[in-house]
């Protein structure tokens, strides 16, 4: 790929502000661009077109990219900004995500999180807080008569 970086474990290619590069060839839609495996460490800021895998550990950034794939055995610290981040590892920082985030059953997130979707599987932990980006749309629909309301017997 490259010359080695402080902070990786192995060779990067940087760009010209020192910002790891993980692929610049086209790709279509849903293509994985980039895989940081187990047993590697980066850390820094990353950006990429599509998909990036993590499995590893990474503290830094995500600064660009569609989607984020966390694996069930990776410690990411971060702040991501993204469309889409998917969570099976371990996950702590800021995340700002421009349509969904999903914390699969064996995901641990201790982060905020803004999102327009957040699903969260039954066995996942999540202990941080969650702002739903498209709160007006969630208003307008609430207020609705269509909407019945439930009230806990408790």
């Amino acid at each position: 790929m490259g010359a080695s970086s402080p902070g990786t474990s192995g060779p990067v290619k940087l760009d010209e502000r020192g910002v790891i590069v993980v692929r610049k060839k086209e790709q279509p839609s849903g293509e994985l661009e980039g895989f940081l495996d187990e047993g590697t460490s980066f850390t820094g800021e990353v950006s990429f077109h599509d998909t990036l895998r993590i499995d590893g550990k990474f503290d830094g950034s995500v600064k660009a990219g569609r989607r984020l794939i966390i694996g069930e055995g990776a410690d990411v610290n971060a702040e991501v900004a993204v469309a889409i981040v998917t969570v099976s590892g371990r996950l702590r920082g800021q995340v700002k995500a421009t349509e969904r985030v999903e914390l699969m059953p064996t995901a641990v997130a201790e982060c905020s999180i803004e999102c327009d979707v957040l699903k969260v599987h039954e066995g996942a932990k999540f202990d941080g807080q969650c702002v739903m980006s498209k709160r007006e749309t969630l208003d307008r629909t609430a207020s609705s008569d269509n909407l019945k309301k439930f009230v806990s017997s408790e």
